[in-house]
């Protein structure tokens, strides 16, 4: 029972690191530049919000199966493929969860006083230097938070990662999918002590969430 947090833990923490440097740079970028197609590239990156997760789980089926150009690319390599692997699960969980760090990175850096950043900006500083010693000290707690929901966000993933990854025992079983296959097979005990586990995280974390929101806003 313990290999199944175990995935899930990897899954969501490595989810949640890719779509952070991902989301960050993206969101900086659209703020400071408001490109013309900027929306455009936004909606795309909110998609994945509005579709239920079993959509997200046949495009990649298509994408990376046995007859997608993706999967094709990857057989390549020694006949590789990330279908029926926890890689597989970790793309599907990844592309979950991007529009809600999105969002929590676009909020937390509309939270920085603008004058800071043209204030930088005049003295010379890079987009680079505006980054690290302006923008994440001024807005790191709201970057935590939304670290923070997106990876219990990852950790619940079901639908588009069981349509990828499959339920191996052992192999592919998340916390998710190993609770499903449980109550179908009427294993109860099993069952509770992964949701007990799985409450316990988001409780832990959602005490973190309260914690650095009261500290925002006094």
């Amino acid at each position: 029972m313990f290999l199944p947090v175990l995935h899930s833990l990897v899954i969501a923490s490595v989810a949640t690191a890719i779509t952070f440097l991902i989301a960050l740079p993206l969101a900086y970028y659209l703020l400071q530049y408001r490109l013309r197609w900027g929306w455009l590239l936004e909606s795309l990156f909110l998609l994945p919000l509005v579709l239920p997760p079993t959509v997200i789980g046949l495009f990649l089926l298509q994408a990376f199966g046995q007859y997608g150009i993706l999967g094709q690319l990857l057989a390549i390599f020694h006949g590789y493929s990330v279908i029926f692997t926890l890689t597989g699960a970790t793309l599907a969980t990844l592309i979950v969860v991007l529009p809600i760090i999105y969002q929590a990175i676009k909020a937390a850096l509309l939270s920085v006083d603008q004058t800071l950043i043209e204030a930088a900006t005049v003295m010379g500083a890079s987009n680079w230097e505006i980054m690290r010693y302006v923008i994440i000290p001024n807005a790191y707690q709201g970057l935590i938070i939304g670290l923070l929901l997106t990876f219990c966000r990852g950790l619940g993933e079901f639908g588009a990662s069981l349509m990828v990854a499959g339920y191996i025992e052992g192999k592919t079983d998340t916390i998710a999918t190993s609770i499903y296959y449980a109550i179908q097979n009427g294993d109860a005990r099993t069952a509770i002590y992964l949701s007990t586990i799985d409450i316990a995280i988001g409780i832990f974390a959602l005490l973190i969430i309260h914690f650095l929101s009261a500290r925002q806003t006094r």
